[in-house]
């Protein structure tokens, strides 16, 4: 059956209509009739309906005028999207079926409902930002779910990260990131927001793309991301400054997407169809009140779409996300051609730029107080002068990062010199490097800790990238010491027992 319906589709796809004048009472109007051909026959075959039935629903329109019902020719481009909202329709609502028989079966497994606890693996696939010569309602769409999750994205990503190290009372210095609230404001916002205006419009008898045009200009125009020049009004556009950059979008044809509602008059052929599937996906299409208007905005396509769009958001925030960031190497489609300004634009797009400079200012690697301790004790083992000036600390994690700190500093200071002063002044705020052992100790602890590139937090200790992997090189030279070391005893203790071996057959011979 569903490749039975999906044949249908495409035979409508291919159905022709010839134009002619129809009279009435009073005047003469445009009509036209629908071709008679392989496609069409085939169509009405397949959809389980009459041809005489199926050519009046896709060349005619019903309106209710009281208890009158009035049957309005269409001309040949009416009559032509009355088919393309048909095939949309059928396809959309059997999409939507077959998600819905899809999720039914996988919720539920042996009697065990996923919804109540079980853990599970979502993928969302998304294609990123759309911007082309002419960017119509289907790219606003595209581009506020891409604001959405950009902003999900700048939440997880540097909100938390933030906010974890303002959590745990470390010396954290707030750097600014991207906030793009203002776009989802202008697009989705309640009573105002681009969206609610169309649907407004939808719903108001006679309205056109122009009179939308002309509403959001005077609805959004004070907006610092809305803008529209003269010449884009004369030709019904505007912009948005999205954080990928600026996007022009033509306002042709959006009420009749936004509404995307099947006509009265093709609906009732569905409800009258011998396909059993067509009665099963009739829940999940959307179709005209009786006087041939949509019905109430909350059944519109961005309505639908930004109420899906928050549910996703939602579900997201109820998750641990995992950002896979797919980049295009260059226009041209073909390989071994790697266009860097292309890629690093698509970076800055991504939002990747900012979240790397995040992590490089920020510390990246972390670990709880006891592994931390279990790794790196080996660090604050040792005498040295002044052990209980540099250590400090009243507790055992305390003592030993600040033997590591002190370490730290030391090590880079002997080998980098001017190198670690700069690499001092971009995780603080420019103060003076410690050039000496005695300007480092006059430091207080948490200053100590910023020079050397860690924090200790109330659970965890923070690492910079460069402070891990001085420490894990200070590690392995400390064990590698220790085993030449045991080394050293073991070789020691195997030559003296070998030596007295040795001697006692000596003197035994003699």
């Amino acid at each position: 059956s569903i490749l039975r319906l999906i044949t249908a589709i495409l035979h409508c796809g291919n159905i022709t209509f010839t134009h002619h004048h129809e009279s009435n009472q009073h005047s003469m109007s445009d009509a036209c009739s629908m071709d008679m051909t392989h496609s069409s026959v085939s169509a009405a075959r397949l959809l389980g309906v009459k041809y005489d039935d199926f050519s009046y629903a896709l060349t005619y329109r019903d309106i209710m005028a009281g208890n009158e019902v009035i049957h309005s020719p269409l001309d040949k481009t009416a009559s032509v999207k009355a088919c393309e909202a048909l095939m949309k329709a059928l396809y959309g609502a059997l999409f939507d079926f077959i998600v819905q028989r899809v999720n039914d079966s996988i919720s539920q497994h042996n009697g065990f409902d996923r919804e109540e606890g079980s853990a599970s693996i979502g993928v969302l696939d998304i294609f990123g930002f759309e911007i082309f010569n002419t960017n119509n309602f289907e790219q606003l769409c595209i581009n506020y779910t891409n604001e959405a999750l950009q902003q999900q994205f700048n939440k997880y990503v540097f909100k938390l990260e933030q906010e974890e190290y303002e959590k745990e009372g470390i010396n954290w210095k707030w750097i600014t990131f991207p906030d793009n609230q203002d776009v989802l404001d202008l697009i989705d916002r309640k009573h105002t927001g681009m969206l609610a205006l169309l649907d407004e419009q939808c719903i108001v008898p006679r309205s056109s793309d122009a009179k939308l045009a002309r509403y959001l200009y005077a609805k959004c125009n004070g907006h610092a991301r809305f803008s529209a020049t003269s010449a884009q009004k004369a030709d019904f556009q505007f912009s948005i400054e999205h954080y990928a950059g600026p996007v022009e979008y033509s306002t042709e044809h959006w009420l009749e997407k936004n509404n995307d509602q099947l006509p009265v008059s093709s609906a009732n052929l569905l409800k009258g169809s011998e396909l059993d599937l067509l009665s099963k996906i009739q829940k999940f299409i959307c179709m005209e009140d009786r006087q041939g208007r949509g019905s109430v905005a909350s059944t519109s396509v961005g309505a639908q779409f930004s109420v899906q769009l928050s549910k996703l958001r939602a579900r997201i925030d109820a998750t641990v996300p995992h950002y896979i960031r797919c980049l295009k190497p260059n226009d041209a489609m073909v390989p071994d051609n790697f266009d860097p300004e292309m890629i690093v634009d698509q970076l800055r797009c991504g939002g990747v730029l900012e979240a790397v400079r995040v992590s490089r200012a920020g510390y990246p690697t972390r670990y709880p107080h006891d592994v931390f301790k279990a790794r790196y004790y080996i660090l604050g083992c040792g005498k040295a002068n002044g052990d209980k000036m540099i250590m400090g600390g009243d507790t055992e994690v305390e003592r030993l990062i600040g033997k590591i700190a002190f370490s730290i500093w030391q090590a880079d200071h002997e080998e980098k010199g001017h190198e670690a002063k700069s690499f001092h002044n971009t995780i603080t705020n420019g103060d003076d490097y410690p050039e000496t052992v005695e300007q480092f100790l006059a430091l207080d602890f948490s200053s100590r800790c910023t020079v050397a590139g860690l924090q200790l937090g109330r659970s965890k200790v923070f690492l910079r990238r460069e402070a891990l992997d001085r420490i894990e090189t200070l590690r392995a030279e400390k064990f590698g010491v220790s085993a030449l070391a045991i080394q050293r005893i073991v070789r020691g203790v195997q030559a003296r027992d070998y030596f007295k071996l040795f001697w006692r057959k000596v003197m035994h011979s003699a």
